[in-house]
Parts: structure tokens; C-alpha cells; sequence
């Protein structure tokens, strides 16, 4: 069926393009995914452009978004219009006339998009958005199953989507070398960055309002990378106090956190307090923990640079498994007692962390370079509580040495 859109014309390089609205509904039923294109199964690996949608990181995160949040938003679409020959653009100037002259060359790019109706639109850009308005509006995925964890909002149907409309090329070349450079120049976000604006993650809130701000104070704390050089003025990394936060609150929780939408603010609260009252004890009884921390300013770096050379637990991943470490420690034994803080501070300050110290090699250490990653953390972080006095059976000991 034929129609007329609102468009703004524009030409960026060689590639005229359209900027136009389109409701979610219709996004969603209008372009057609690339691999479902009749003779995608056909053409060689150069002519495809498009990459394979993630069914599964739709399903779990980008849906989930749109479904449940009110303040969702998506940048732009870029599709490219299959079968336009009879698209046509019509300036605005030539629906109304006798517009003042002094609007007539900005009017020039203002008007409307004229569909026939038989044409194909195409992602370039934006496929898992659009897999995620139709999962989104149905409540049923690619397979037409209901997604179990997933309430519809047909709301999203109603959203007004941007997408910036291009003319395919008789070859495709054009929007196969399209898609490569948005794809390949886009920058993606650090974990760190993502955690500093993840409002929907309820261990990143409790990490920069509790943690970071409350307990390191900002300034020790390196948002950009994982890893401190041995110049930096930070005692850790945002991504350290995340993961060893994440872990503290599913301890306490006996559970995993859904870390895709706030929980009820009675549970906020909880988690915050629990937070606050870990890291407190933790940077309190721990003597690394509290000389690192005690001057937070400039005439303090120094002595974190000390401590980053001297101690393994100066170290971002040193710092995650003594957590682990420490979860272990404090679990409940049959007869209901745990390991107080006082003795794991006095158990933890006794040992000596240098990196050069023999027992740390294989364990934290592998040569010069100290270990590093989450498939990592659970054997050190085991290591260190039974290094640190907690009990292990036959079981438990021959999973150490495995």
C-alpha cells in the first residue's frame, strides 16, 4: 500500500539518505533481517554483510530493556530501501506553497518519503533492535515461543523509532561497505564505563553510591581499564568492586541478582547496608586495605604504588579473591559460629604477600605476571581461605590440587 512519510533529505559522502520516523510496530514488521532475505543462503561469504543475530543477548538483555523500562531509547536504524526505484522524495515547498523565500532553500531538504508499497527494508544497522521490538511487543521469540522471563509491553508497538533510510545499490557493495564501517568504527563502551550509567543494575548502584563513593572515595578508584599500572594513583578498579560486590550480595542472598532491573527499594536498601557494612570491615581489618586508603589524596600515591609492589593485595585481582576468600571464611559452620572479622584481619595481616614469595607461584603468580580473570578467582580465592584456616575435607582439599 502507498504512503507518505515526514523526511528530512540529506547527502553524506557519495550516500543520499533519508531521516525518517517509523512506529515500533511497523519497524518491527517492515524490515526484514538480512538472513531472512530470499538467496541469503546463496551468496558467498563476501557478498553477506550482515553478522548472525544473538537470539540469546537479545532475549536476555535488550528486550528485557524495552519491555521494562519506561525511559528506553534506541539510536537510529540504518536501512537500506530494496525495490525504490519508485520511491520518491517531494520537497515541502512543492505541497505548500508560497512559502517566504527566506525558507526556501532550507525547505529543500524538507518533505516526504513517497512509498509504493513493494518495497524491501533492510538492517544495516540495528538488527538486534529490531529483534528486540519484535520480542519486545509479542512476548515470543524468534521461534514464536513465549520467552518465560518476559512481559509484552505493547506500548513499545506506539515508541516512534529514527531510522536513516539508503537506497541499495544494484550490487549491494555499497551497503555491505555501509554496515562494515558503522560496525567496525563504532567504539564499544568499557565494562567500566557501562557500569558508571547502569542504572538498572542494582549491584552497579550499590557499588558507586556505597562502595566507591563512601568507602574508596572516588578518587582511588580506576574507571577506564581492569588492570593499575604500576604508575597509577588508584588502589582499584571499578570492575574489581563490582564483581567482588556482585558475589558479596548473592553470598548473603543465597542466590543469583537479577541484574537487569531494580529490585524493590526495600531490597535497595538492604543491599546497600549490607554492602556498606562488608567493605567497611574489610578495608577496617585489613592492613593493606586500610594504609592504602587512610590518605586518599595526592600526598597518598606514593604509598599505594608502594603497596601495589610490595603486596599482592595491593593488586586489583589480589583484592578479588581475598573476597572470595573471605565469603568462604564467614559462611556459617554446623554449630551456627563463623570466623569473626578480627580474626580474619589478624589471620590475613600475618601473611606475607609478596609477589616473589615461592607459594604464590602457580597460584597468584605465573612467572613475573601475577594471575588474572574470572575463570581464575574461584581456585585462588579457595586456595587463600584454606590457606587462611578454613576447614576442607578429602573432597575439598583434592579439588585444590586438581
Amino acid at each position: 500500500m502507498a504512503s507518505a512519510v515526514p523526511a528530512l533529505r540529506g547527502k553524506f559522502g557519495s550516500t543520499d539518505f533519508y531521516l525518517i520516523t517509523m512506529h515500533g510496530k511497523e519497524l518491527s514488521e517492515r524490515l526484514v533481517i538480512p538472513k531472512d532475505l530470499e538467496g541469503w543462503d546463496d551468496l558467498s561469504i563476501e557478498e553477506r554483510f550482515q553478522r548472525e543475530v544473538n537470539y540469546s543477548r537479545v532475549k536476555k538483555f535488550i528486550a528485557p530493556y524495552l519491555a521494562n523500562d519506561p525511559d528506553r531509547f534506541f539510536g537510529a536504524f540504518i536501512v537500506a530501501i530494496i525495490n525504490h526505484d519508485d520511491v520518491t522524495f517531494e520537497e515541502i515547498g512543492d505541497v505548500a506553497k508560497g512559502m517566504p523565500k527566506i525558507y526556501e532553500n532550507t525547505a529543500r531538504a524538507i518533505g516526504f518519503l513517497h512509498f509504493q508499497g513493494n518495497e524491501v527494508l533492510v538492517p544495516l544497522d540495528g538488527q538486534h533492535r529490531l529483534a528486540a521490538l519484535r520480542f519486545a511487543i509479542s512476548g515470543k521469540d524468534e521461534k514464536g515461543k513465549n520467552i518465560a522471563s518476559l512481559k509484552p509491553n505493547t506500548d513499545v508497538a506506539s515508541d516512534l523509532c529514527t531510522v536513516i533510510a539508503v537506497r541499495w545499490d544494484e550490487d549491494g557493495r555499497k551497503a555491505r561497505r555501509i554496515f562494515n564501517k558503522v560496525n567496525r568504527y563504532a567504539k564499544p563502551t568499557t565494562k567500566g564505563e557501562n557500569l558508571i550509567t547502569a542504572d538498572d543494575d542494582i549491584v552497579a548502584v550499590v557499588t558507586r553510591e556505597q562502595v566507591v563513593n563512601e568507602i574508596f572515595r572516588g578518587r582511588l578508584v580506576r574507571y577506564e581499564s581492569n588492570t593499575l599500572s604500576v604508575k597509577a594513583h588508584e588502589f582499584t578498579t571499578l570492575s574489581t568492586l563490582y564483581e567482588a560486590t556482585g558475589m558479596m550480595l548473592e553470598d548473603a542472598e543465597g542466590r543469583r541478582i537479577d541484574r537487569s532491573r531494580l529490585p524493590p527499594e526495600a531490597d535497595c536498601e538492604l543491599y546497600k547496608e549490607l554492602a556498606e557494612q562488608f567493605w567497611n570491615e574489610l578495608t577496617g581489618q585489613v592492613d593493606v586495605f586500610r594504609f592504602g586508603l587512610e590518605d586518599p589524596e595526592e600526598t597518598g600515591d606514593d604509598k599505594r604504588r608502594e603497596i601495589r609492589k610490595e603486596s599482592l593485595l595491593g593488586k586489583p585481582f589480589g583484592q578479588w579473591a581475598l573476597v572470595v576468600a573471605v565469603l568462604r571464611l564467614r559462611k556459617e559452620g554446623e554449630d551456627g559460629s563463623r570466623m569473626q572479622w578480627g580474626e580474619i584481619g589478624n589471620r590475613v595481616n600475618a601473611v606475607d604477600w609478596h609477589p616473589d614469595r615461592g607459594i604464590w607461584q602457580g597460584i597468584m603468580m605465573s612467572g613475573t605476571r601475577i594471575v588474572s580473570g574470572k575463570t581464575n578467582v574461584a581456585f585462588v580465592g579457595r586456595f587463600l581461605a584454606y590457606y587462611l584456616g578454613e576447614p576442607l575435607d578429602g573432597e575439598g582439599l583434592e579439588a585444590l590440587t586438581v
